[in-house]
């Protein structure tokens, strides 16, 4: 059961993936699902909660994306940038399947606490990796900086490029790491 679940999930990911989220109707996603509508309704009851099984499903996705990397130093930290950067230039560039789905939904408690979720996550993994480098450092300001150049390089892939984007994102992180002393 749990396994039909997660495979609707990933297919209604990939149908708001293409089509964003005011686009495609109910029959629209349940013919991307592949499914019944009464199998896609048992398991997601609504449009709203097919949009959160897709959201946590994107979120397991990056999860497994951005993790591992480098054991030391400033690579272990910047390796979650380093994994946006690589998703941005070979899988997505569509901007933050988060925000657009919160952008679509602004009313929505659920959705919004999964994009909450999400980018708590984020933070977290910052967070782990600077503590594994550097116990003492100022881990408050450096998660805040570099999940602020996380989704800023979201956002700037689509104005100027992945690729300019990523280089200057990734430098940006280097010279913060630097100056916190963290090499």
């Amino acid at each position: 059961m749990i396994d039909m679940k997660n495979q609707i999930a990933a297919r209604l990911h990939g149908q708001f993936e293409e089509m964003g989220f005011a686009g495609p109707g109910v029959e629209a996603l349940r013919a991307g699902a592949d499914v019944s509508l009464r199998t896609l309704y048992k398991y997601f009851p609504s449009r709203e909660a097919m949009v959160v099984g897709a959201l946590q499903h994107r979120d397991r996705a990056y999860a497994d994306w951005i993790g591992e990397g480098p054991e030391d130093g400033a690579a272990r930290v910047v390796h979650v940038l380093q994994r946006l950067s690589d998703w941005l230039l070979g899988i997505s560039n569509s901007g933050c399947l988060f925000r657009n789905a919160l952008s679509a939904y602004p009313d929505s408690a659920p959705i919004l606490a999964a994009v909450e979720a999400h980018k708590s996550e984020v933070r977290a993994q910052f967070r782990r990796r600077l503590l594994d480098v550097s116990p003492d450092c100022d881990a408050d300001t450096l998660v805040d900086q570099l999940f602020v150049l996380h989704e800023g390089l979201t956002e700037a892939a689509r104005l100027i490029g992945p690729e300019r984007a990523s280089r200057q994102t990734l430098r940006t992180a280097g010279l913060i790491l630097a100056a916190a002393g963290i090499e």
